[in-house]
């Protein structure tokens, strides 16, 4: 669970801010580790698997759903209990449970149209990416995947495996990843950078009006300036790295 939600019922945006960052560096990471690749999935006994220049065997792994350009929707693995064995919904039906508390209609739906989605997205790619990110600010768990599985669906997963777990900060990463705020488009980067920095284990201060926010971490410091609208008007570093 991402660090703002144990006090607060978020929105959509709030939740894609709160995921913004620490997916970036995951799915940034997951890219260098994989390179060039091929999958396979398998449920009986479950196992995602992956081909090519650096062979991993995820036996753990989360089916959160598919998204559908037939009917423009995205279907939750928990509302297809047939095709998926539970083990691998486990995840869905926690993001489910804390829709349900927290009356989020796109969470607890079983099927949610794309018009529902921030953007109105129309390409299935994007909708199984967005609720990834959902699933992943509430979930705490960060890698995900998205495949083709015919006809233009997209399947959803989201997969752990040690070689997939982020090395620990350091500054030229930490930089290009503070960088990536450029890269998304997101409602309020003050939250997203705060939220990475928190779940990153930096320090992190604002000032008096949050108008300024310094972090701290290994052998880096950043100062961000933003507008009134939450958006990074200015980043520096002191690691000889300014933005």
């Amino acid at each position: 669970m991402t660090a703002y939600l144990h006090d607060e019922s978020p929105t959509l945006e709030q939740l894609l801010d709160d995921a913004a960052l620490m997916s970036f560096e995951h799915q940034e990471h997951c890219l260098e580790v994989l390179g060039a690749h091929r999958w396979q999935v398998s449920y009986e006994p479950p196992r995602f698997e992956f081909f090519g220049d650096h062979p991993l065997a995820c036996s753990r792994f989360h089916v959160l759903g598919t998204a559908a350009p037939g009917p423009q929707s995205w279907l939750w693995s928990w509302a297809n209990n047939d095709w998926y064995p539970p083990e691998v919904t486990e995840l869905a039906r926690s993001v489910r449970d804390y829709g349900l508390r927290h009356g989020i209609s796109a969470l607890r739906s079983a099927e949610v149209p794309f018009a529902e989605l921030p953007g109105a997205p129309t390409e299935p790619n994007r909708a199984a990416w967005l609720m990834g990110e959902l699933a992943k600010a509430v979930s705490g768990s960060w890698t995900w995947y998205s495949c083709d599985v015919g006809a233009g669906t997209r399947l959803a997963v989201l997969i752990e495996h040690p070689d997939l777990t982020l090395p620990a900060p350091e500054p030229l990463r930490t930089m290009r990843v503070l960088n990536g705020i450029f890269e998304l488009e997101l409602p309020d980067h003050r939250r997203a950078l705060h939220s990475y920095a928190m779940q990153r284990g930096m320090l992190a201060a604002f000032n008096h009006d949050a108008s300024k926010l310094r972090l701290a971490g290994t052998g880096v410091e950043v100062a961000i300036a933003f507008n009134e609208k939450g958006l990074v008007t200015a980043m520096s570093s002191s690691s000889g790295h300014p933005s």
